[in-house]
């Protein structure tokens, strides 16, 4: 049988290949050192125990964790062979391993929020008073979930809850979380609140929550966001960064909704006290009416006093007015009964006229010119003379 003869490219690729079906993704936990960032784009580090080193390398961008030499961490990452003939991890996601590097981490991105702002309280908001639809980011295998539930069922019937099942440890873990987020941050207007929730454990449990990609997905959030991690002593990242903090998942439902004992009690108190003023305003403006249907009534006394003094005055005016015209009437009609010729001429006086004109001067007309003179009971005819006098 002829032995097959490859290429370098082609054993390489075959390498690579034999890797990738035997090793698609594996887990691997050691200290880093030789950490280094090439051109801004690209991480390499070396991976190590007291045995072995293992080279890694990685994209700045999936970078979302804190490290430094000596870190103890854990990465997610498939073996291959590079085009140098190096054996190299190329990383999918890194998360410290240990309490102290775990510590370094948080400390280290909790200055970095910090300095960008990230925990102003400035940019916090209230969570509604009656939230009506929660977003709820947690494991439902996890006993906060249950404890979250019950208490907020128990406090306030009628929330819907919308759960997004994520891992809440573990290298997977943080990516989870923040599709979650995202998820319900595309339907914004649809949530109230969203609530992210984890039971207690140790500091390693818990770093999902201290992860930047995490942290900077809570901050951006559209809906208002709680956050109640582990035990009361407990503090993540993603809490600081959070609209409101609780101090426990079950701290976390008392938070999000009111107890609805206290609310009725509450209501009662103040129906009592409202009915007790409306009562009181009852009384005083009866009162007031009693007081005020008294005063109208003496003053529709005394304007019905009044109105009779003044139609007593007005008909004594009027009668006086009257009797004064008709003296005046009577007066003037002597007066005009005096200015009437035809009574000027029962006096024995003569009305002399010439062609319809009367005659005031007898020098006004000839001698010989007939006259008609007017007298009380009848009519004339004169001639003028002559004038021997003249």
């Amino acid at each position: 049988m002829e032995e097959q003869i490859l290429t370098v490219s082609e054993f390489h690729a075959l390498v690579n290949q034999t890797l990738q079906y035997a090793y698609p993704e594996v887990i691997i936990e050691g200290e880093v050192s030789s950490y280094k960032i090439n051109q801004g784009k690209w991480v390499f580090f070396d991976l190590k125990d007291s045995e072995t080193t293992i080279s890694c390398f990685m994209p700045i961008y999936q970078l979302k964790t804190a490290i430094e030499d000596g870190m103890l961490v854990r990465v997610k990452a498939y073996p291959n062979i590079t085009k140098w003939g190096k054996f190299s991890l190329t990383i999918r996601a890194i998360e410290q391993a240990g309490e102290g590097s775990v510590q370094k981490a948080f400390e280290k991105l909790r200055l970095q929020f910090e300095q960008e702002g990230l925990f102003s309280t400035e940019r916090k908001r209230a969570l509604p008073l009656y939230p009506g639809r929660v977003g709820l980011i947690t494991s439902a295998e996890a006993a906060a979930f249950a404890d979250f539930t019950k208490i907020l069922n128990d406090r306030w019937a009628g929330v819907t809850i919308d759960h997004a099942q994520v891992q809440v440890q573990g290298i997977d873990a943080p990516k989870q979380i923040v599709a979650a987020i995202e998820y319900f941050n595309h339907k914004s207007s649809d949530y109230d609140c969203l609530v992210i929730i984890r039971g207690g454990g140790s500091a390693e449990d818990l770093q999902a929550f201290n992860n930047e990609e995490v942290v900077r997905a809570i901050y951006a959030s559209k809906i208002p966001t709680l956050v109640g991690i582990g035990h009361e002593t407990d503090t993540c990242l993603g809490e600081l960064v959070a609209d409101v903090r609780a101090a426990t998942p079950t701290d976390a439902a008392r938070l999000l909704v009111p107890d609805k004992h206290a609310v009725i009690s509450s209501l009662n108190e103040t129906v009592s006290r409202s009915s007790n003023r409306l009562l009181e305003q009852v009384l005083r403006l009866q009162s007031e009416l009693g007081e005020f249907q008294q005063v109208y009534k003496q003053y529709i006394a005394s304007t019905q006093q009044r109105i009779t003094e003044l139609s007593s005055r007005a008909v004594s005016n009027i009668n006086t007015i009257v009797t004064q015209q008709r003296l005046r009437v009577v007066h003037q009609l002597e007066l005009i009964k005096s200015l009437d010729p035809a009574a000027i001429l029962q006096r024995g006086y003569a009305i002399v006229t010439v062609d319809g004109k009367t005659v005031y001067d007898p020098h006004q007309i000839k001698d010989n010119t007939l006259l008609m003179v007017q007298l009380a009971k009848g009519k004339l005819i004169a001639k003028k003379v002559q004038d021997d006098s003249n």
